[in-house]
């Protein structure tokens, strides 16, 4: 049974419309599982090697697979389910699966809207995946397979949800030989080459703005001697000299940081490291010894410089706390990058003023906008839609486009405001020579340049599309 994993473009009518290219860490995890089970897998990045459209449905029917399995983000749903009917119209008899955050919380309005999905999988899909192979390479029915939603004679049928993955080191490494790792690239990266990978799973905190419908509360951690021997199988077989950890928050335990970073140091391999980071969790000198072992960034997600709007969201850090982490990450010798909503239900204009010259004050750090977007699983989402917000177009759902008006607001005045932060912020003199001071390699440099020039001629200056 021929099983084709596919990673689309982040625009598949535009395979040029990005800012960074990032390795499909959830896919070669599964590629890794289902081959571990011994089935055919192709595991195929057709966003790193920049398949348009037409090349990439004649891959697909030449290789005439089985089963055809694809990651869905909430933005792209209208261009994969577009992709998946005509390759369906082609192979009726080739089974689709769908996985990722949007199957996870919408599959029903999915499975109900979208013929050309067969099986959406619901939460972590590493056993799941492995359950519905077998089932289907013997013909048998998948109305016992815990974790998916599928269509039974018409009906939409959601079987018993799966348990979490509670011993993340009995899953295997991801299948990085089956990825052209020297393609990947984001904007912090000073070394080729680049890498993507996930420490733990879970988050104990409660942002309205974030869902964890698939990754769950309970937070759950790989063992240091695991994630250090996929480092060194990174570095050394694939050239890897730049990781990002990608937990959502890295310094929940920071005794377990703290065993990384020693194990990091007797590894003997110059690697290269970045990470997202609580400010009121920091510690002062797990930073320092951070620094030391390789670690050359740290996002903090900031959201707003209003404190009440700190507890609208429900952050669970105070701005004091917030300032105070910032600044002993500055002592230990890391710039903190930061991330900032515009736009949250409770905005104001004040609030939006606070936060803007709040980043007014850093030079060496990337501060990072976005518009809130209400996506579905999340608090944020539910306050919306009693609001009485409705879904026109999910492809405004990527943060860059306009999804949602606060009560108070228009579109114009929140586009206003949020061109305001960008121009205000990065149109600076002093930080442009901060950033250009900054620049530690060509390939960062390059970097840097791709993203600004997407911020500025892709995403500031597009079109005011409306959002109904």
């Amino acid at each position: 049974m021929k099983i084709l994993l596919l990673n689309l473009p982040q625009n598949i009518y535009d395979v040029s419309d990005y800012a960074s290219l990032l390795p499909p860490y959830g896919l070669a995890l599964l590629s890794s599982c289902l081959k571990q089970a011994g089935y055919d897998v192709t595991l195929l990045d057709a966003f790193a090697h920049q398949i348009r459209l037409g090349e990439l449905v004649k891959y697909v029917l030449k290789v005439k697979p089985k089963v055809l399995g694809i990651s869905i983000m909430t933005p792209g749903l209208a261009q994969t389910t577009q992709f998946l009917s005509f390759i369906k119209k082609e192979l009726p008899e080739t089974i689709t699966i769908t996985g990722g955050v949007h199957p996870t919380v919408e599959y029903e309005s999915m499975l109900r809207n979208h013929k050309a999905i067969d099986i959406a999988v619901i939460g972590e899909g590493e056993e799941t995946i492995v359950e519905l192979a077998e089932r289907i390479s013997h013909g048998e029915p998948i109305d016992s397979v815990a974790g998916i939603a599928y269509r039974s004679n018409g009906e939409i049928k959601a079987n018993i949800n799966r348990a979490l993955v509670q011993d993340l080191d009995s899953l295997p490494f991801g299948d990085w030989g089956s990825l052209p790792m020297s393609r990947y690239w984001d904007r912090w990266m000073i070394k080729k080459n680049y890498c993507l990978m996930l420490l733990s799973r879970g988050c104990p905190y409660y942002c309205t703005f974030c869902g964890h419908s698939i990754i769950g509360k309970k937070y759950r951690k790989r063992s240091p001697a695991m994630i250090m021997e996929e480092i060194k199988l990174l570095y050394d077989k694939y050239g890897v000299r730049n990781i990002s950890f990608g937990d959502s928050t890295v310094n929940i335990d920071n005794a377990w940081l703290r065993e990384i970073c020693d194990r990091l140091l007797g590894l003997k391999r110059k690697i290269l490291w970045g990470c997202s980071l609580r400010a009121d969790r920091v510690d002062r000198q797990d930073l320092k010894l951070m620094k030391k072992s390789g670690c050359v960034k740290v996002f903090i997600g900031v959201e707003s410089a209003d404190e009440r709007m700190l507890k609208k969201m429900k952050k669970a850090e105070s701005f004091s706390h917030i300032e105070e982490g910032i600044r002993v990450i500055q002592e230990a010798g890391l710039t903190p990058d930061m991330g900032f909503i515009i736009g949250m239900p409770g905005e104001t204009r004040e609030s939006i003023m606070k936060t803007i010259n709040f980043t007014r004050r850093f030079n060496k750090s990337v501060c990072s906008f976005t518009y809130a977007t209400p996506y579905p699983g999340t608090e944020f989402y539910n306050t919306a839609k009693n609001e009485g917000f409705t879904v026109s177009d999910w492809s405004k759902f990527n943060t860059f486009s306009l999804a949602y008006v606060p009560h108070g607001f228009n579109e114009d005045e929140i586009r206003h405001y949020f061109k305001l932060a960008v121009k205000s912020t990065y149109l600076r003199i002093p930080f442009l020579i901060a950033q250009l001071l900054n620049v530690r390699s060509w390939t960062n440099f390059w970097v840097n340049a791709c993203f600004a020039y997407r911020l500025f001629f892709k995403v500031i200056s597009r079109k005011n599309n409306k959002i109904n």
